[in-house]
């Protein structure tokens, strides 16, 4: 399991002050590309109880969850793979590509136009939600790029990311769809009231409002 340093001590902290027979932490799942802002949402959720776990794993990983919030692709493998709950789907947010130069080789370039010729290579998300994203940096570049995750895609000179990864700084718009993101209470959950408490947050106008508002470190 993969959490945030920030997030994973906060859990942490929160099930050693808990008072014994409080309630388990609520167990959710999101994968890569947006557990950033997950974890932004989920910390403006004013209706909390007994912490909240946040973990980056692909959706049909092994291990119960209470909610499960992904990429629309992913979150419909999942639902028909029997790890989300039938019918608790909602949309939550709608995530824009950016393509970010990060120095080094890639200070020339200025516009997303500029990647024609030019000999750069685009990294991009590893992940089932990256297919449109691949296909255009494909096209565009002329074949030059690759999928990475962790240190090695935030380290990579170009990089076409959705704006939940993305670093501060310049963005460059791309004509790419955006990531539809979903969420989906998980199957059998162990705290069910309030995993569908959560999704209906997250579905509403300020759990929306504190997902687009996350903030990615470089």
């Amino acid at each position: 399991m993969v959490m945030s340093v920030t997030l994973a001590a906060a859990v942490l902290s929160a099930a050693l002050a808990a008072p014994a027979g409080s309630p388990p932490a609520l167990r959710v799942r999101a994968s890569s590309v947006v557990a950033p802002c997950v974890e932004a949402a989920v910390r403006a959720w004013p209706a909390a109880r007994g912490g909240v776990e946040v973990e980056t794993a692909a959706l049909r990983a092994p291990g119960s969850v209470d909610v499960l919030v992904a990429s629309a692709v992913e979150l419909t493998r999942a639902l028909e793979g029997g790890t989300a709950e039938p019918g608790t789907d909602v949309d939550i947010a709608r995530v824009p590509w950016v393509l970010q130069a990060r120095g080094g080789g890639a200070v020339a370039l200025r516009r997303a136009a500029d990647l024609a010729g030019s000999g750069l290579e685009v990294t991009v998300p590893e992940s089932p939600a990256s297919y449109e994203a691949w296909r255009w940096a494909r096209s565009t570049s002329g074949g030059r790029v690759r999928s990475a995750t962790g240190r090695a895609l935030r380290e990579a000179p170009i990089v076409l990311v959705p704006l939940s990864l993305a670093a501060p700084g310049d963005r460059m718009g791309v004509d790419v769809p955006p990531i539809v993101v979903r969420a989906a209470t998980g199957v059998a959950p162990a705290r069910p009231e309030d995993a569908r408490a959560l999704v209906a947050f997250l579905a509403s106008e300020p759990g929306q409002k504190a997902f687009a508002e996350c903030r990615v470190d470089p």
